[in-house]
């Protein structure tokens, strides 16, 4: 599988002092490499690796694809991950500061569906990300008609055509693509109220355990100064 690599700081500069002579790579799942989600979240990271003095490389990869990545140790941690993740990673860290909360949210072009909350998806074809284990968490209890997809944009498609009845996804990374010419003629929409409401936090490797505090009160400051919601003013 290849690799889309954006780099979000190769080096600092200024009275800020580096924190490990090589950058970490932390993987980014659920966003195309070149939808404005991601290059928002390029961003993002940039500004934490900034204010922490911490080298990050960002990159994009399926949700099933990354974590088999960070247990073979080949990436050193993921941006965005849901609380509670990797329990079968021994050691992994969690950053105590949310990267984001996001409302989990079912996505339809049939206007006759009527949710509220996981059990009621139980009469449905569900397509979601592949790895996403929050979806099949709450899911798979209650039907075994899943479909998991390799991409946000495979799973708007799944959908529209009438392969499934709902996509699940959060709104930071489908709504720029539905508001693509060739996607907005799926007639996509979002269903109403949302699943759930996560915060999702990033995950580092034990060997960074040093870095997590620094990473923690950069995030913590740009919300505080209002960068966090400049850079990702959807997240409002």
């Amino acid at each position: 599988m290849k690799y889309i690599i954006v780099t979000a700081i190769f080096f600092l500069v200024g009275s800020i002092p580096s924190a490990s002579c090589q950058p970490i790579t932390l993987a980014a799942v659920g966003m195309e490499p070149d939808s404005n989600s991601f290059q928002a979240t390029v961003s993002l990271v940039a500004e934490v690796s900034s204010r922490s003095g911490v080298e990050i490389k960002l990159v994009s990869l399926s949700a099933k694809r990354a974590h088999e990545n960070l247990k073979a140790g080949e990436i050193d941690g993921e941006w965005c991950r849901v609380d509670g993740y990797g329990e079968n990673i021994p050691g992994l860290i969690q950053i105590s500061e949310p990267v984001a909360s996001h409302p989990y949210t079912a996505y339809a072009i049939r206007d006759d569906i009527k949710i509220n909350g996981w059990e009621s998806l139980k009469d449905y074809k569900i397509a979601y990300l592949r790895g996403w284990k929050v979806v099949e968490i709450n899911i798979s209890a209650l039907t075994d008609n899943l479909h998991p997809l390799n991409s946000t944009e495979a799973g708007i498609k799944f959908v529209s055509s009438g392969r499934a009845d709902i996509f699940i996804n959060i709104p930071f990374i489908i709504n720029p693509l539905l508001a693509r010419d060739d996607l907005k003629q799926t007639a996509t929409f979002a269903l109403h109220p949302p699943l759930d409401y996560l915060n999702v936090y990033a995950y580092l490797l034990p060997k960074h355990a040093a870095l997590a505090a620094k990473i923690e009160r950069a995030l913590a400051t740009i919300k505080k100064n209002g960068t966090y919601h400049r850079l990702l003013p959807s997240l409002k």
